[in-house]
C-alpha cells in the first residue's frame, strides 16, 4: 500500500494548480508499484471517473436546456445567474463559472484539468503494467481497460476544445486538436497541440488495441469497467464522427454481436413504475436507464458527481415550483415536444413514449382528481435523470441507422430499410406495451435523416451527445432566451458555424504552457 500511496501522491501533484505546465508534473523516483493489485486499485480510483463530472458545461450549452427566468423570486434569480456565462456561450465561461455568484462546487468546472488528470492515471497503469507481478491475463486485460479509458477521455477533449473532424471549412490534418501525453514520464518539455487527425488516429489505435487485449484476455469486470464491447462501441462512434459509414456499421455489428438487448421501459415497475417521473419526494426515483438492476442494455457505466448540477437543476425551491412557477432551468420545450407522450389522466390507459417520464426528473406539483379511484400525482419536468453516464446498446442501433441512411443518401447501398429496422427496434422498447407499437415507415431519405436526428436526441438527451452532434451536423444556429427580471429578458444566439462551437481552453491552462495556441 505504501507504493500505491506514492503513486496517488504523484497524481495529486500531477494535477496540482501550483505547477506550471498544462499537465502538472512531479518527480517519479518514488513510484515503484509492486503488484497487480496496486495498479488495479489505482485504475479504479484514478483511471475511471468515479464520482467525477467530466464535461459539466455540456449540460448548459445545447438546445436541450431552457431558462424560465427569475419569475420575481430572489432564489430563482440567484440560480439563473449561476450559469449565465455558459448559457450565453461566452468565451470566458470557464473563468466566469467559478466567480462569486457562479457555481459553488467548482471542482468539475475545468474539464481540461479533470480529463488530463484521468489520462495521467491511465498512463501510470500503462507504464507500469509490464513491471509488476500478477496474472498475465489480468495484466493484459487491465492494459486494455487503461487504453480504452485514455482514448475515451481524449474523445471528450478533442470534441470540446477542437473543431469538428468533419468541419467542411477546415482540415482535420491541420486543425489544432489537443496535446497527446501518452506516458507518465516527466521532463521540462511543454506539449503543443497535436492535430485533430492525430488525436483521432491515436484514439482509434488505442481502442483497437484495447478491444484485442480484452478479447484475448477475457475477464468479467461488470458494467463499471471497460470491455471489448465498450471499445467497439467507441470505435463505431469515432467512425461516425469521421463519416466512415462502412466502419461505423462494422463496429456497431461487432459490438451488437456480443450483446444486443435493449431495456424494455414498460418493465420498469419499482416505486410507481413507468407511470411516474423520477421524483425524490414521492420515492419514485429508482427507474434509471443506467441502473444495472433495472437496465440490461448498459455496456459501461459511471456515476458523475451531481453536486454542481444540483445547484442549477434544483429540486427544492422556496417558493416551490408550481402550476405558476417553473424551474429556473429545465429541459427545453422543443426537446420535450419531440416525445409522443400522454398526460397523467391517461396513466392507466396508455402513455406512448415512456422516455418522457423515465429519462427525466419531475418536481411534484400535487394530485389530480381521478374519479373514480385515488388521485394521481402530477409533476413538472426539471432535469434529465438517467442514473449515470457511459455507453448503452441504444447508441449502437442509432450509430448503425445513421450510417445506413447517409450511405443510402449518397447512393452507397439500399440502407433505408436497415435503418428503419434499427430505429423501430429501439423505439418499440421505449413505448408503453398496453397498445401495439406502430412502426415508422418513412420512404423519403431526407425526411428519414431528420427523423433519425430527432430520435437520437430523444434517446440520448443529457448524456453528453447533443453538443457533439450539433457540431458534426454542421453547427446550426441555436438560441437561448435568458431572463432574470420579468420583462427584461434577452436572446443569445449561436450563429451557424459559430467559432464558439469550439470551446476556449481555460485561461489557467493557457498560462501554464506557452506552446498552447488558444481557439479563436
Amino acid at each position: 500500500m505504501k507504493r500505491l500511496l506514492y503513486i496517488l501522491m504523484l497524481l495529486v501533484l500531477f494535477t496540482n494548480s501550483s505547477c506550471k505546465k498544462f499537465l502538472e508534473e512531479s518527480s517519479q523516483d518514488e513510484v515503484k508499484p509492486g503488484n497487480l493489485s496496486d495498479l488495479t486499485s489505482l485504475m479504479s480510483g484514478d483511471g475511471y471517473p468515479y464520482q467525477t463530472n467530466l464535461s459539466l458545461v455540456l449540460n448548459y450549452i445545447t438546445d436541450d436546456i431552457a431558462c424560465s427566468g427569475g419569475q420575481g423570486q430572489d432564489r430563482y434569480i440567484t440560480i439563473v445567474k449561476k450559469i449565465k456565462s455558459a448559457f450565453s456561450w461566452k468565451k470566458s465561461m470557464f473563468e466566469d463559472l467559478i466567480l462569486t455568484g457562479g457555481i459553488t462546487y467548482v471542482t468539475p468546472v475545468n474539464s481540461w484539468q479533470i480529463l488530463y488528470k484521468q489520462i495521467a492515471g491511465c498512463n501510470v497503469i500503462l507504464d507500469y503494467i509490464g513491471k509488476v507481478s500478477g496474472s498475465e491475463t489480468e495484466k493484459q486485460n487491465l492494459r486494455g481497460q487503461a487504453l480504452a479509458m485514455r482514448a475515451y477521455y481524449y474523445f471528450i477533449l478533442v470534441n470540446m476544445y477542437a473543431r469538428p473532424y468533419n468541419d467542411p471549412a477546415s482540415n482535420p490534418e491541420t486543425n489544432p486538436g489537443v496535446p497527446l501525453k501518452l506516458d507518465m514520464s516527466v521532463s521540462d518539455q511543454f506539449f503543443a497541440r497535436s492535430t485533430v487527425a492525430e488525436v483521432y488516429a491515436q484514439m482509434e489505435k488505442d481502442f483497437l488495441e484495447a478491444a484485442l487485449l480484452m478479447r484475448n484476455n477475457p475477464k468479467n469486470n461488470g458494467v463499471y469497467k471497460m470491455s471489448e464491447q465498450a471499445a467497439y462501441t467507441m470505435l463505431s462512434r469515432i467512425y461516425l464522427y469521421q463519416e466512415q459509414w462502412d466502419k461505423t456499421i462494422e463496429y456497431a455489428d461487432k459490438a451488437l454481436a456480443i450483446k444486443s438487448n435493449l431495456a424494455q421501459l414498460s418493465s420498469f415497475t419499482a416505486s410507481g413504475g413507468f407511470y411516474a417521473w423520477n421524483n425524490s419526494f414521492l420515492g419514485t426515483k429508482y427507474n434509471k436507464i443506467y441502473d444495472p438492476a433495472k437496465s440490461n442494455e448498459i455496456i459501461w457505466a459511471y456515476e458523475p458527481n451531481p453536486s454542481a448540477d444540483k445547484e442549477v437543476f434544483v429540486s427544492s425551491l422556496s417558493p416551490a415550483v408550481s402550476a405558476v412557477l417553473n424551474p429556473p432551468y429545465s429541459p427545453s420545450t422543443e426537446l420535450m415536444k419531440l416525445y409522443e407522450s400522454r398526460p397523467v389522466k391517461d396513466n392507466e390507459i396508455y402513455l406512448a413514449d415512456l422516455r418522457a417520464r423515465l429519462y427525466y426528473e419531475g418536481l411534484f406539483l400535487g394530485f389530480v382528481p381521478k374519479p373514480p379511484g385515488l388521485p394521481i400525482p402530477d409533476f413538472k419536468v426539471y432535469c434529465g435523470s438517467k442514473g449515470g453516464g457511459g455507453l448503452r446498446i441504444a447508441e449502437l442501433y442509432l450509430n448503425r441507422a445513421e450510417a445506413n441512411i447517409r450511405k443510402a443518401l449518397t447512393g452507397g447501398g439500399a440502407g433505408f430499410p436497415a435503418a428503419l429496422n434499427d430505429l423501430n427496434k429501439l423505439r418499440a422498447s421505449r413505448y408503453d406495451t398496453r397498445q401495439p407499437y406502430i412502426p415508422v415507415n418513412i420512404t423519403d431519405g431526407a425526411a428519414l435523416l431528420d427523423f433519425y436526428k430527432d430520435e437520437r436526441r430523444r434517446e440520448l438527451a443529457f448524456e453528453g451527445h447533443r453538443w457533439f452532434d450539433l457540431r458534426r451536423y454542421g453547427m446550426p444556429a441555436i438560441s437561448h432566451y435568458y431572463e432574470e427580471i420579468p420583462g427584461s429578458g434577452e436572446t443569445f444566439t449561436l450563429e451557424k458555424g459559430d467559432s464558439r462551437y469550439t470551446l476556449q481552453i481555460p485561461e489557467v491552462v493557457m498560462k501554464r504552457n506557452p506552446l498552447l495556441v488558444q481557439n479563436q
